[in-house]
C-alpha cells in the first residue's frame, strides 16, 4: 500500500478522536469513568465483531500472539480509557485534548527503546519537541496552581500508556497476517474482559440522559470500533511515530 494512502485514515482519526473528548464529557454526566471506558470498549468490540461476522472473516490467532494482545489491550485501551474518563471529571475537554498531544513524544521514546531501527530522525525529534513546547505554552505549565494536578497526571499517564502500546503494536504485531479489523476486535474484546470486573466499583449510573447514551454509542462505534481499524492502518503504512502525531491535530477538533 502506498504511503500516501494512510492520509485519509489519519484525518479520519483526527476527526473521530477529536470529538471523543466532547462525547466523554457528555457520557460522564450519567455514567462513572469506569462505566464510560467499559461502554466505549465493549460497544467498539461489538461493532467490529458484527463487521467480521458480516464479512465472514474468521479470526485465527497464534498462541504466541496472545500475550502481546493482552499487553496492547491493557496499555493501549483499558488503562488509558479509564484514565482519560477520570481526567475529564476534573479538566475540560479542550484541556484534555491538549494534554493528549503529548502522545507523540512518548511514542518516540518507546519506539527508540523497542524498535531502534525505526528511531525518529533528528528532524523528527526536533519537530516533536517543538510540538511539545507549543502544548506546554498553551497549557501554561509554569502556572502550576492553575492546573488540576490529579486530572493532568491522569491524562499524562494515559498518553504514556499510548506511547508504550503504540510502540508495542508496531514491534510485536504489525507484521501479523490478520487484518486491522480482526486485530482491533480481539484487542477490544480482551480489554472489555479486563475491565468488566471493575465496573461495579464505579457505582450505579445517575440520571441517564439521552445525550449521554448517544455519546457513549458514538464513543464505542466510532471512537473505538472504527478508529482502531484506522489506527492499525496508519501504523502499518506510515509507522508508529507518524501515527502518534495525530494527537497534535486532535486539539483543533476537541
Amino acid at each position: 500500500m502506498s504511503r500516501r494512502l494512510w492520509l485519509p485514515s489519519y484525518l479520519g482519526l483526527v476527526l473521530i478522536w477529536g470529538c471523543s473528548f466532547l462525547f466523554n464529557e457528555w457520557a460522564l454526566r450519567s455514567f462513572s469513568p469506569l462505566a464510560v471506558a467499559f461502554g466505549r470498549i465493549s460497544l467498539g468490540a461489538l461493532t467490529l465483531v458484527v463487521v467480521l461476522v458480516a464479512l465472514r472473516q474468521p479470526v485465527r490467532l497464534r498462541r504466541s500472539q496472545l500475550l502481546d494482545l493482552v499487553v496492547v489491550a491493557a496499555v493501549l485501551t483499558a488503562v488509558p480509557f479509564v484514565l482519560i474518563a477520570f481526567a475529564q471529571t476534573r479538566v475540560t475537554s479542550i484541556l484534555a485534548g491538549l494534554l493528549n498531544g503529548t502522545t507523540p513524544l512518548w511514542v518516540a521514546i518507546f519506539v527508540a527503546l523497542l524498535i531502534p531501527a525505526e528511531r525518529a530522525s533528528q528532524r523528527q525529534v526536533v519537530g516533536l519537541l517543538v510540538g511539545f513546547a507549543g502544548i506546554a505554552v498553551l497549557l501554561g505549565v509554569w502556572d502550576v496552581d492553575a492546573l488540576d494536578v490529579p486530572g493532568t497526571l491522569a491524562m499524562l499517564g494515559a498518553t504514556a500508556c499510548y506511547g508504550i502500546g503504540t510502540a508495542w503494536m508496531r514491534w510485536r504485531l504489525a507484521d501479523t497476517p490478520l487484518s486491522g479489523a480482526s486485530l482491533s476486535a480481539v484487542q477490544l474484546v480482551i480489554a472489555s474482559a479486563l475491565l468488566l470486573p471493575l465496573v461495579p466499583l464505579g457505582g450505579a449510573p445517575g440520571d441517564i440522559r439521552p445525550e449521554s447514551v448517544v455519546a457513549l454509542l458514538g464513543l464505542g462505534i466510532f471512537g473505538a470500533g472504527v478508529a482502531y481499524v484506522l489506527f492499525w492502518r496508519v501504523i502499518r503504512t506510515a509507522g508508529p511515530t507518524i501515527a502518534a502525531t495525530v494527537t497534535y491535530l486532535i486539539p483543533l477538533v476537541s
